[in-house]
């Protein structure tokens, strides 16, 4: 018989309250077993489940899990976060301007409702580190849904300049039209070499999944006393944030950034307010 898992709940039943979080790749997810000793630590009969969902099959998958009355939640990591939007009735403000949820609920009511918490996961996650996005210049990598978070959430929280890459320029484009009526004059797409100016660095990219992945800031633009963030999750010590260490800065990995939003996804899911109340689907990270 194997060993008892000591971050899940003792026992299941078929009181048990099911959330899942969809994505694919799903390998590298760490909420699941995070947020189910979450749940069991605060007495909540719950347990989040990972389950790899394939784009061409989201419809039908989403579908199926909100007709059963024991799910409550749905979660989404890439690359589902913007096309899962279009699947709620309701959205906080927050998602309907970045277009992208991270969490689906379904409502006392019986619509269902996402919430993006991205941007505030990154951001508490650099402040518990002690650094300060109030006044700072940044520089982050990726444009996509989670960057896009994240640059709202840091310009929100006062950082004086915040530049940015993609390798997608429609991406860029689109992060930068979102960004200026928002933030008039505070933020610009620049090659990736910015980040040498830079006091806090970002990836919010894909780059470091993959061990044969190149490094999303080159070696030469990092330097002692900047922070330096990721979002990957698998590895927590990707070669970015190993070479950053190496050169003196400060890190925050990806575990951090999830650390940073469990407290808000367990309350959505047991039904807090939505970031703001919104009806209606999303448009526009």
């Amino acid at each position: 018989m194997s060993a008892p898992r000591p971050d899940l709940p003792a026992a299941f039943t078929g009181r048990t309250r099911l959330s899942f979080l969809i994505g694919t790749p799903i390998a590298q997810v760490l909420a699941p077993g995070r947020m189910s000793a979450l749940m069991a630590s605060r007495g909540h009969d719950g347990i989040l489940v990972p389950l790899e969902v394939r784009p061409d099959d989201l419809a039908d998958t989403v579908s199926a899990l909100r007709r059963s009355p024991s799910v409550d939640a749905i979660l989404a990591t890439l690359p589902h976060k913007r096309t899962l939007s279009a699947f709620c009735e309701r959205l906080s403000d927050p998602s309907r301007m970045l277009g992208a949820v991270n969490a689906t609920r379904r409502a006392a009511d019986g619509v269902w409702e996402g919430d993006n918490f991205d941007g505030e996961g990154m951001s508490r996650a650099i402040e518990t580190a002690g650094a300060r996005i109030e006044g700072a210049t940044i520089h982050m990598v990726g444009a996509g849904a989670a960057g896009t978070a994240i640059a709202v959430s840091l310009l929100a929280r006062g950082a004086r300049r915040l530049t940015f890459n993609d390798v997608q320029p429609e991406a860029e484009l689109a992060l930068a039209s979102l960004l200026e009526p928002l933030f008039p004059g505070r933020s610009v797409a620049m090659p990736v070499e910015a980040a040498a100016d830079a006091a806090i660095v970002v990836n919010a990219s894909h780059c470091g999944l993959k061990a044969s992945d190149p490094l999303p800031v080159p070696a030469a633009c990092l330097a002692a006393g900047q922070t330096v963030a990721d979002v990957i999750t698998d590895p927590l010590e990707t070669p970015l944030l190993r070479n950053a260490s190496a050169k003196g800065c400060r890190t925050v990995d990806g575990g951090a950034m999830l650390a940073g939003q469990l407290d808000l996804l367990l309350a959505f899911i047991r039904g807090s307010p939505l970031t703001g109340a919104g009806d209606g689907p999303g448009a526009a990270a």
